[in-house]
């Protein structure tokens, strides 16, 4: 029964908060509000005390700022290019949300053996991507029970080579 609310919490989890499922050629990762702001690198190792919980990152990236968006705990970090208005709607950028929820780990499991789902193995922890919208790529890590990660880029399997590169990582 609890693996059962767990698989259920994740799903409902995964379906609110990943990319596009109309078939287009772009998607939109789950920002569901929040205020945003950018964050001074030397100010990042800040956000998990603010945000209650670790937060996931693909580490600093040249040229590019960090957003910070909070809504509910769901956190995203997207990589902006310099000078990019804070909250911009369009989703053309990678964006590594955290999003907390009992089980987050057991329910990731169990989502990456379901049909048409590829799953990821990704270090001291699981993950998979929907084979058929290969824009982000759900996480989650055995010492975060807790936790689940998305990697999202609007570009075909583009989530899928940050994941791959090893880039995500906890926000020290």
């Amino acid at each position: 029964m609890v693996v059962g609310i767990a698989v259920a919490a994740g799903l409902a989890v995964w379906l609110l908060t990943s990319d596009n499922r109309d078939g287009g050629q772009t998607a939109t990762a789950g920002m569901v509000g929040g205020e945003s702001r950018i964050v001074p690198p030397d100010q990042a190792t800040a956000l998990p005390d603010e945000a209650g919980h670790a937060l996931y990152w693909a580490g600093d990236r040249p040229g590019m700022e960090l957003e910070y968006s909070d809504s509910d705990g769901n956190v995203h970090i997207r990589y902006l290019p310099e000078g990019t208005d804070p909250g911009a709607s369009e989703q053309t950028y990678l964006d590594v949300g955290t999003y907390p929820f009992k089980g987050a780990y057991r329910a990731t499991r169990a989502l990456a053996g379901q049909k048409g789902m590829v799953r990821v193995p990704h270090r001291h922890g699981v993950g998979f991507y929907d084979r058929s919208r290969p824009y982000s790529v759900t996480l989650a890590y055995h010492d975060q029970p807790n936790l689940q990660v998305e990697v999202y880029l609007p570009e075909k399997n583009e989530a899928l080579k940050v994941v791959r590169s090893g880039d995500i990582v906890p926000l020290p």
